[in-house]
């Protein structure tokens, strides 16, 4: 019997660190173009260690994905509106099979936008677009927009939400308008704890206001940006209980069928390990019972984004 467990030992030891049984979904990442890097090196400057500043493929988070037990992920945007054509990159590269899907970036108020639509729509990794701050608002409020969000919801994309507390109000709008288009609002509302380890009154008014409308959802993603920690400096708290402020709010106001995990990699690395990011929150969900975190880490997500079977590995 001891020379049993030892030789199990040192093959798990000399073995690559592999999940036998990938089922987590990641239904957040970022990954960019050569061409893409070179266009925005010329608008703006980023810290070195900004991984939005760097060249990233599926190849680069295969590693991450293996060890974390990550089935596939879907690429959120992370485009400019004055070049959509980078949308075509990233359509490409989702043929790898660690990539599920990708949430494109356009300009809905512009005419050419439908005829890219259906341009995009032919790739069968084409899973809806993100809005930005008050880009929504000007949306709701344009003729063209409207239509075109008219047609997203036709034709069963989702739309996410780089958004704050102060865009609820849109949100609300947007729900009610269109009530069958499926509404991810990013990131918990950019979540970020105030001193006192606790968050804002506003905060809460704003989730349990969006949370009425069964077609809007949370997404629990880049959790370590929650804390005050300053990116590339400190690293982040590691452990449940500081993020708790955020997530139970957030759990009770959507349900166990609305949350979706995401890690925000590269963003969230950051902040400190990404390792911790698929730890905490699997912990958190783990403790509203199994269906709940099943459901968190991996239903939700192919649920909402209409994840087709054929595109996990």
């Amino acid at each position: 019997m001891r020379i049993f467990v030892f030789v199990v030992v040192i093959v798990a030891w000399v073995s690559p660190v592999i999940a036998e049984k990938p089922w987590i979904i990641d239904p957040h990442t970022h990954f960019k173009g050569t061409e893409q890097i070179a266009h925005e090196s010329k608008l703006q400057e980023r810290d070195p260690r900004d991984s939005l500043g760097h060249v990233v493929r599926p190849k680069d988070y295969r590693a991450l994905a293996d060890r974390l037990a990550i089935q596939s992920t879907l690429i959120v945007e992370a485009v400019d509106q004055d070049r959509p054509d980078f949308n075509d990159w990233v359509l490409r590269e989702a043929k790898s099979e660690l990539v599920c899907g990708y949430v494109a970036r356009e300009d809905l108020s512009s005419r050419e936008f439908a005829k890219r639509h259906r341009r995009y729509l032919k790739s069968p990794y084409m899973k809806g677009y993100r809005f930005r701050f008050d880009e929504l608002r000007g949306y709701l409020d344009n003729s063209i927009a409207l239509d075109n969000l008219k047609r997203v919801e036709a034709d069963n994309m989702v739309v996410d939400l780089l958004i704050e507390t102060p865009h609820a109000v849109d949100v609300v709008r947007l729900a009610k308008r269109y009530p069958k288009l499926r509404i991810v609002i990013n990131h918990c509302f950019r979540a970020k704890l105030q001193k006192d380890g606790r968050m804002s009154e506003k905060w809460h008014a704003a989730i349990r206001s969006c949370a009425k409308h069964p077609n809007v959802f949370c997404k629990i993603s880049s959790i370590l940006n929650f804390s005050s920690a300053k990116p590339f400096v400190d690293r982040a708290p590691n452990d449940l209980k500081t993020y708790l402020p955020v997530l139970d709010p957030c759990f009770d106001a959507f349900g166990e069928d609305r949350v979706i995990f995401a890690t925000n990699w590269g963003v969230s690395a950051h902040f400190g390990s990404v390792d911790d990011v698929v730890r905490i929150v699997s912990e958190f969900l783990k403790t509203k019972g199994e269906g709940a975190h099943c459901k968190g880490m991996r239903e939700n997500a192919l649920r909402v984004y209409r994840i087709s079977p054929k595109h996990l590995r």
